[in-house]
């Protein structure tokens, strides 16, 4: 019997080409909720260098074993999916997605910035847990192949480090088996993801 390889040409998934969320999903057990239901992808702009990591656990096993320490049989837990990134901008888009944050009337501090009249505008946020439900995707370095997590958990903080605040996340990918979402999946393209302007 002659050994051949299990695949022609191996694939990588290498780099970081962009993170893109997707509208929220409002009820994963409605009727004809697949693909499709992946509306408005959008670009997560600019991430900060060497944030973005994978904190997925591994698959685990416990043995249970006889009493002259021969192996019975082992029970499998599964692991996980998740990354973790910081997004550098803190425009009010990003806060009100990530960190729930809301407007507020800020016309009462108009003068803080220099003189009565000054356009401010203001965010706030704290009063609800910025934990959110939308599908994310992680786009390889030549944006032609796609790790997406259909329902992902996603948590968020304010942080700073190097002299930059920003906003730090934490995506984890939650069981789904429908016949066209899965907990992750990989997408393949023979063409770069294409961006509007």
């Amino acid at each position: 019997m002659a050994i051949t390889n299990l695949v022609a040409a191996p694939k990588l998934f290498t780099g970081q080409g962009d993170l893109i969320i997707f509208n929220e999903i409002p009820d994963y057990g409605a009727s004809g909720i697949g693909l499709a239901s992946l509306l408005n992808p959008k670009s997560l702009g600019q991430i900060v260098e060497d944030s973005s990591s994978w904190t997925g656990e591994d698959v685990s096993f416990e043995e249970i074993r006889d009493e002259q320490g021969d192996l019975i049989t082992s029970t499998v837990t599964n692991g996980t999916m998740s990354f973790e990134f910081d997004i550098a901008a803190l425009d009010p888009g990003f806060m009100e997605v990530f960190l729930k944050s809301s407007t507020i009337d800020s016309a009462a501090l108009a003068s803080v910035f220099g003189a009565t009249g000054a356009t401010v505008s203001a965010v706030g946020w704290g009063d609800a847990t910025p934990v959110i439900t939308r599908p994310i995707g992680w786009l390889n370095e030549d944006l032609k192949r796609l790790l997406l997590f259909p329902k992902a958990k996603i948590a968020a903080n304010l942080a700073n480090a190097d002299k930059l605040m920003r906003i730090h996340c934490a995506a984890t990918a939650e069981y789904i088996d429908l016949p066209t979402l899965k907990t992750a999946m990989l997408f393949d393209s023979s063409a770069a993801a294409s961006y509007e302007d």
